[in-house]
């Protein structure tokens, strides 16, 4: 069971989203972002505001909860409202602990799901499907050496691997709930050290489809979605 969250752990998490509100609100009230604009990007937002990628991304999904931003796939963030009204730090934390709670939920349905998906792929992948995952994995990689987001790779990774499943209820379900998984998506690729441990995590799985061996791809599976699960709420605690 997950500690308590300490009181000073609480204020600490108030400021730092708060901050990061206010330097939004800062950025309209200089002319520099008005609604319909599109935001830096995330990585360059969290180096001039001294913050982490983690506490950005949690207060824009906060803020996109409210309706005051929007995350546009490939396209970056949009401004859609001003921040005219207060938005205090009580009521990003509400939405914070929200999110947190829903991907709990998210990373449950996986556990559920996707084990049994990896096995059912070593039986029945098709021909010349297992390179393609290898050339996902390979562009994962890539990606990483060159310090780009790897998001929709690790998202298409798994997607092909439910079609792999020879299941037609599978495929539909993975990608008709994909938006959702992509909150502990977003939440698990947030550091070099997290990209490298999905790489491996794919590469074990693969492994395993290569020699045919279902409980082996199940167990991989098993071990990657633990260590996504071990990851994002370890690093909520410690916030």
């Amino acid at each position: 069971m997950a500690p308590t969250e300490s009181r000073e752990d609480r204020e600490a998490k108030k400021y730092a989203y708060t901050a990061i509100i206010e330097r939004v609100r800062a950025m309209i009230a200089a002319g520099e972002l008005a609604p319909g604009d599109r935001l830096p990007p995330e990585r360059k937002l969290a180096e001039t505001w001294g913050v982490s990628r983690g506490s950005l991304r949690q207060a824009f999904q906060a803020l996109a909860e409210r309706g005051v931003i929007e995350s546009r796939q490939g396209d970056g963030t949009y401004l859609l409202t001003a921040l005219d009204a207060p938005f205090p730090g009580e009521a990003v934390l509400a939405a914070i602990s929200e999110q947190e709670g829903w991907v709990r939920d998210v990373i449950e349905f996986r556990q559920m799901l996707e084990p049994w998906i990896a096995a059912l792929a070593a039986q029945r992948m098709p021909p010349g499907t297992l390179d393609r995952l290898k050339i996902l994995v390979c562009d994962q990689q890539r990606a990483l050496l060159a310090g780009r987001e790897d998001d929709r790779l690790d998202a298409e990774f798994h997607q092909l691997l439910a079609e792999c499943a020879g299941n037609r209820v599978v495929g539909p379900v993975m990608t008709a709930v994909q938006s959702t998984m992509n909150k502990s998506r977003s939440a698990w690729l947030q550091s070099s050290e997290r990209r490298f441990a999905s790489v491996e995590g794919h590469l074990r799985i693969i492994d395993a489809l290569e020699a045919g061996d279902p409980a082996a791809a199940k167990a991989a599976m098993e071990h990657h979605l633990a260590e996504v699960e071990t990851h994002i709420f370890s690093d909520q605690q410690g916030q």
